[in-house]
């Protein structure tokens, strides 16, 4: 079942967003002409590949990621635009339109680094150049490597030869002027390389990949909103109010049905949230109804009308928790009261949501029958499933949750309006929308989402709850937790949250990543044109990869040590 409900989930979901992210990449190159060299799923060592046109497509065998091989990424490569007759490259066989890779080992990005190269090798008296040649065969074409060696002899030895040096007094010698004279040939860029390419092309090419991944969610988002799934009713009502919070200073009472918040239409207790945290830190206006003018009967008490109420209540960016430690002999009771909550708040606080119950207990009921108690077991699901009260397998289970051991810390979080809400009614309605509509709800769900991120990170920052990373594990355990508790529909929204997440990492300014190859792009243009050394870029770029390789092994650690523990992903 972990097999069928998260492993597959996940590496299908990876797979589609890392293979659409790659596409966002080769597409915008073979618009701009750059050659793509591979297209690649997972990351090296290869297992696989078949080569169509110039371009290898491969699977590799390790599953997370993907990448796209462009030609020239950091520098415009040196192109060999043509060979002198009777020269020294012309004898050893190199051809136009091959690329210089390296001279004795030393890469070449650029025409004055290949002259340099060349100086220095000719006082070794040995030039071997790395060339790349276009091959072509019935499957493509595709870049091959050939070592040449030009016999020269060192500096110094037959002054009428390619190594004769500059008479004294001469001007500078030029950069093409050197690699005529040492090497017999003409070099240009190499149009087909990303290097050459104007910086607004550079950084198209770079940011495609984002920019679908950023796209992707309106789709997916739509996608889900077109199929019919089970929502709850509502109506969204308030069921406690924190003590001196921003909605008991506001007016808003127990029992009020929220039905509009900022001119938005409450259905549910998922809208309340949603409106709430896309609001967090500025005032919110609230519309609710209020139940008014009861008529007494010999028997009941029955409310006649609704009062529409406004107000407006202010959502705090980071509220911090209410805190209580336990003194001898108190119990839930005492502490609700203290922190002027429900009972069952603080229950739910110390005991698990429902009342968590150990594994392997056997619980004996009055009528003689047993049940032993499962792994993820409560009282409150237990009541439900074996049609019993609470207070019924409480008894049975022996269990004490009503007093608490001297020292026991509750900390109720107070939410950014100090409200407690639920649904009215466990009714579900089933509902999708047009074509249409739905994808205005995948564009309104895509910004909402970013606008929550956005907020989300603002409370952290001003002190509130801290942020939680996941690796892959951590998402593949995610995944099997929505699949087993929401269903496969839900795996859709997963995805496009998944894939906005891909997008804002992939653009941020990091080494090796997308939006690190852009901050190169960007420093060139305010250093008026003048680029780093792709050496320096290649150093700064591996770095990055060893950090973010580190600190996906370090949360990696912590998710398996979560799910050692037992500790759901989903909050």
């Amino acid at each position: 079942m972990v097999l069928i409900n998260a492993v597959l989930p996940f590496f299908g979901i990876l797979l589609g967003l890392v293979i659409l992210h790659e596409l966002g990449h080769f597409v915008v190159a073979k618009l701009a002409g750059v050659r793509v060299e591979e297209f690649g799923i997972g990351m090296p060592p290869r297992a696989w590949g078949i080569r169509f046109g110039e371009t290898l497509y491969s699977i590799n065998w390790l599953p997370l990621g993907g990448f796209v091989r462009l030609t020239g990424e950091e520098s415009a490569n040196v192109l060999v635009e043509a060979v002198n007759d009777d020269s020294l490259a012309h004898r050893a066989g190199i051809q136009p339109r091959d690329v210089v890779v390296s001279v004795n080992d030393e890469p070449v990005h650029n025409a004055e680094q290949f002259a340099a190269h060349l100086r220095h090798a000719l006082h070794d008296g040995s030039i071997r150049l790395v060339v790349q040649r276009e091959e072509h065969s019935r499957h493509g074409s595709e870049l091959t490597e050939y070592d040449v060696s030009l016999p020269v002899a060192p500096l110094g030895g037959d002054p009428s030869g390619p190594s004769a040096p500059a008479k004294p007094n001469e001007p500078a010698e030029s950069i093409e002027a050197t690699i005529g004279r040492i090497a017999g040939v003409q070099v240009v860029p190499d149009h087909r390389s990303l290097g050459t390419k104007a910086r607004p092309v550079r950084i198209a090419v770079m940011a495609a990949g984002a920019t679908v991944n950023a796209i992707l969610p309106i789709f997916l988002f739509a996608l889900a909103a077109l199929i019919p799934q089970n929502q709850p009713a509502g109506p969204a009502m308030i069921t406690s109010i924190v003590s001196g919070g921003p909605a008991q200073q506001a007016g808003l009472l127990p029992g009020d049905r929220i039905i509009e918040i900022n001119g938005t239409t409450i259905t549910n207790t998922n809208d309340v949230s949603r409106e709430i945290n896309l609001a967090l830190g500025s005032n919110i206006e609230f519309v609710v109804k209020r139940l008014v003018g009861d008529v007494v009967t010999s028997q009941t008490t029955t409310p006649t009308d609704y009062q529409r109420i406004s107000t407006v209540v202010h959502a705090r960016l980071a509220p911090q928790p209410h805190r209580h430690v336990s003194h001898p002999g108190e119990t839930v009771l005492d502490v609700a009261d203290a922190l002027a909550v429900n009972v069952t708040v603080v229950q739910d606080t110390v005991f698990g949501f429902g009342l968590d119950l150990p594994e392997g207990i056997t619980l004996t009921f009055d009528d003689g029958k047993t049940y032993i108690t499962q792994k993820d077991d409560t009282v409150l699901g237990l009541s439900g499933e074996l049609l019993r009260r609470q207070q019924q397998i409480i008894s049975a289970s022996g269990l004490d949750f009503h007093n608490l051991e001297p020292g026991t810390v509750v900390e109720i979080p107070q939410g950014p309006t100090g409200i407690r809400i639920t649904n009215g009614s466990s009714n579900l309605e089933r509902s999708g929308e047009g074509v249409f509509a739905a994808v205005g709800s995948g564009w309104e769900r895509t910004v909402d989402t970013l606008y929550l991120l956005r907020n989300r990170i603002r409370s952290w920052i001003a002190g509130g709850e801290g942020l939680e990373f996941s690796g892959p594990i951590g998402i593949a355990r995610t995944t099997g937790e929505v699949v087993e508790q929401a269903g496969w529909l839900r795996l859709i929204e997963l995805a496009a949250l998944l894939s906005i997440n891909l997008a804002i990492i992939n653009i941020l300014p990091l080494p090796m990543l997308d939006g690190g190859r852009i901050m190169f792009v960007l420093l060139e243009i305010v250093r008026r044109g003048k680029r780093i050394s792709p050496e320096k870029e290649g150093l700064v770029h591996m770095t990055g990869f060893a950090l973010l390789i580190t600190f996906v092994i370090v949360v990696s650690y912590f998710d398996i040590i979560k799910a050692i523990s037992g500790e759901s992903t989903l909050r």
